[in-house]
C-alpha cells in the first residue's frame, strides 16, 4: 500500500525557480512523449522507454531549456508512462 506525507517547504527564491522550471520541463517531456506513444500507436508501432530517452537526448541539444533541470526528473516523466 502506497501512503503519502505532506511537508510544507519554504523555498528562496532561486528554489522556487529551479523547481518551477523542473516541474514545468517535465510536464513538457510527460505531455510529448504521451503524444508521441500515441502517434506510433495509431501507427501499429509500439515506442518505449529506452528508445524516448535517447531521444530525449537529441532533444536536449535542440531545446536549452531541457538541459536546466536534473535529467534523472525528466528520465523519471519518460519512466512513469510506462505504467
Amino acid at each position: 500500500m502506497k501512503t503519502g506525507r505532506r511537508f510544507r517547504v519554504e523555498l528562496t527564491g532561486a528554489q522556487a525557480e529551479l523547481a518551477q522550471q523542473t516541474a514545468d520541463a517535465c510536464r513538457a517531456v510527460w505531455n510529448t512523449g504521451l503524444e508521441q506513444r500515441r502517434e506510433y500507436r495509431r501507427r501499429g508501432v509500439w515506442i518505449d522507454y529506452e528508445a524516448q530517452a535517447h531521444e530525449l537526448v537529441d532533444a536536449k541539444k535542440e531545446h536549452f531549456w531541457l538541459t536546466e533541470p536534473p535529467s534523472h526528473c525528466l528520465q523519471q516523466a519518460l519512466r512513469d508512462l510506462d505504467e
